[in-house]
């Protein structure tokens, strides 16, 4: 399928004088071999093909491509012609300046001066008559663009301003529609109304406006129709209505025009994106994986909380085993020493004496009862001493330390230093009880594991507390951050954390060990 354009230039065609010429132009062009669809585009063109198409091509349908309907009076329609007309409601258009801007009292017509734009100024001034008491209306078609420019930039309060159209300014100079808008709106003091979908997004506010591609698409159709023969008895004319209202939001924002104003059903567009719609999925995500990592914090501190307590709970528990334990081993040497210990060196005398004063066959078996019922009752003696030591309450820690040291040394073979300062008086039982066994374990350690030749043992008053230091010359060891610590050593650290103290050990391979405990005087639990 072949097109042919031709341009009428209808900003400048004067019927009376241009007619006969362009019609002569057209058979010269076409000659023998008219075309089979005629499609006259815009009112100018409409016209002129409607009343001329009588010598040009008679016999060839016609397309009406959007006409008004005034426009076309006087010109008749074939059985195989069709059209997509309008007819445009002035004062419906002034209506909606109204409504939309209630305060307005002028509205500016801006329009170019060629034959049809003059032809629809006549036709706004003789339909808005009666708007005369609510508004006054200034026509500024005489004007050059430059003129209509400065114009619309004075323009009083509670103006507004209907662009109709522009292809010839007042002073007979072509100019291009959608430039003359542009210009137009930038230099407005009062927010500018249109007629055309095209003109949303170039300036305008918006309004009721007239789709061209809904047009287009309408007449391709109907030509389609006419090409295939699918015409009646009668012309097809189709009449467009005007869109839904849609409106420029940034115009809106511009002038400050609430859209409360706005007309029911209506559509608004351009509107700028706030930070949700710009960003509502890494909002989204943004906030799920906060939620998911409060969540997971949440889980965290309660399962810390309920830790800590498991924790507390257990060192209570060892706090109380440890003391329930230090009590039964203070009972079972109070019942050894009080009890046992002279139940024994009882039978060892009474032994004594049975034996027979004279040497005989039966002496022998005397004497050695005599010495095993002695050694049973030292080693129960030994026994109560390693269970709890009566000099630790009666003579107090000082002592008790040094008796301790002092049976290390003699009966381990380990040279025991010992360096013990004056105390306090005052120092807690439990504290009491809590630094020798430290003393006691640390020892016992040395003496088992550090191959150690030499130890001292100093106690001494330190930052209102009492320190116990045990250092020897053994083979030392490597501490493993991380690793359990052994029994001894885990004894002898809760024993002071049970009494509000500090423990450290600090070791080096070939460098021997230093045991370190201070404890408060009062204990944690006065």
């Amino acid at each position: 399928m072949a097109f042919y354009d031709t341009s009428l230039d209808g900003a400048r065609f004067e019927p009376a004088r241009d007619s006969d010429a362009f019609v002569a132009f057209l058979r010269t062009r076409f000659g023998t071999d008219p075309p089979d669809l005629v499609v006259p585009i815009g009112p100018p063109a409409a016209r002129f093909y409607g009343l001329n198409r009588g010598r040009l091509f008679p016999g060839t349908p016609m397309m009406l491509a959007v006409p008004e309907e005034r426009v076309m009076r006087g010109i008749e329609l074939g059985p195989r012609d069709a059209g997509t007309v309008i007819s445009l409601d002035v004062p419906r258009l002034f209506a909606h300046i109204l409504e939309v801007l209630p305060a307005t009292t002028t509205i500016a017509v801006v329009s170019g001066d060629s034959p049809i734009e003059r032809f629809w100024v006549n036709v706004v001034r003789q339909e808005t008559q009666t708007l005369s008491e609510r508004a006054r209306i200034d026509y500024l078609n005489k004007l050059s663009l430059g003129e209509i420019e400065k114009r619309v930039a004075s323009l009083p309060a509670n103006s507004a301003i209907l662009f109709v159209q522009m292809y010839v300014d007042g002073a007979g100079v072509s100019q291009d529609h959608d430039l003359a808008l542009t210009r137009i709106r930038a230099a407005a003091a009062a927010p500018v109304f249109g007629l055309f979908g095209s003109q949303l997004g170039k300036g305008i506010v918006g309004g009721p406006l007239m789709s061209e591609v809904a047009a287009a698409s309408k007449t391709a159709d109907l030509a389609r129709a006419v090409l295939a023969g699918e015409g009646g008895a009668k012309p097809t004319v189709v009449r467009l209505e005007l869109a839904a209202p849609a409106y420029d939001w940034r115009e809106l924002q511009r002038w400050r025009i609430r859209e409360s104003n706005l007309p029911d059903g209506s559509t608004v567009l351009f509107r700028q994106p706030t930070l949700w719609d710009e960003h509502r999925w890494a909002i989204v995500t943004g906030a799920a994986a906060l939620l998911l990592q409060s969540a997971l914090l949440v889980a965290l501190l309660v399962q810390r909380s309920r830790r800590r307590r498991a924790e507390n709970e257990a060192r209570r528990l060892s706090g109380r085993i440890l003391t329930a334990h230090e009590d039964e081993r203070r009972k079972l040497a109070r019942e050894l020493h009080d009890d046992f210990t002279p139940r024994l060196a009882r039978l060892a005398i009474d032994a004594a004496r049975l034996q027979p004063v004279t040497a005989g066959p039966d002496s022998a078996g005397g004497a050695a009862m005599h010495e095993e019922l002695s050694r049973l009752s030292q080693d129960v003696h030994g026994l109560a001493y390693r269970l709890h030591p009566t000099v630790l309450e009666d003579l107090g820690l000082g002592d008790a330390l040094h008796s301790e040291c002092e049976r290390v040394s003699k009966g381990q073979g380990l040279a025991v230093d010992r360096h013990i300062d004056a105390l306090p008086t005052g120092i807690a039982p439990a504290v009491t009880v809590c630094l020798f066994r430290v003393a006691q374990e640390a020892l016992r350690n040395i003496v088992r594991h550090a191959g150690a030749h030499s130890a001292r043992v100093s106690l001494a008053p330190k930052d209102g507390g009492i320190q116990l230091l045990v250092t020897d010359d053994g083979v030392g060891f490597e501490p493993r951050i991380g690793h359990s610590a052994g029994l001894g050593i885990a004894s002898m650290r809760e024993r002071v954390r049970e009494v509000g103290g500090k423990f450290s050990i600090r070791s080096e391979p070939g460098a021997g060990t230093t045991v370190q405990a201070w404890a408060p005087l009062a204990g944690e639990n006065g």
